[in-house]
């Protein structure tokens, strides 16, 4: 059985928060997508950014603030925003007490476009 415990987790700082990378999963699964769980401290939000893939944030707990572009919309535990690609967005943390917690989904990126690829010409796919 493959498992990740939470208590042995890699966490990085990274785009502003604290990230916990869970897909692709060296040596168990290498999809075309990734997928990670992120926590943004108290008071604090991820760091501006915009990239050449699709994403979705699927909030666990907490509140906050999703700016996308020139919108902006407060969301909670269960609330779900789809980013385009190379749209600018950020997540603001609006408690000062309690981590915001969500989980990260990405897809479509040009590294993934070009794994499928060699995946689908050498046969070594199973979806």
């Amino acid at each position: 059985m493959n498992l990740q415990r939470a208590r042995d987790a890699q966490v990085k700082y990274e785009y502003g928060c604290d990230l916990r990378r869970i897909y692709p999963w060296d040596g168990v699964a290498s999809p075309v997508w990734g997928t990670a769980i992120a926590s943004v401290r108290p008071g604090e939000s991820t760091d501006p950014h915009a990239h050449n893939e699709f994403e979705t944030f699927l909030v666990l707990s907490g509140k906050g603030k999703m700016f996308l572009g020139d919108e902006a919309e407060e969301m909670v535990a269960g609330d779900v925003v789809f980013i385009p690609k190379n749209k600018r967005h950020r997540l603001a943390n609006l408690s000062s007490e309690e981590p915001l917690v969500f989980l990260s989904i990405w897809w479509d990126s040009p590294e993934a476009r070009e794994r499928m690829a060699e995946l689908v010409s050498t046969g070594q796919y199973d979806f």
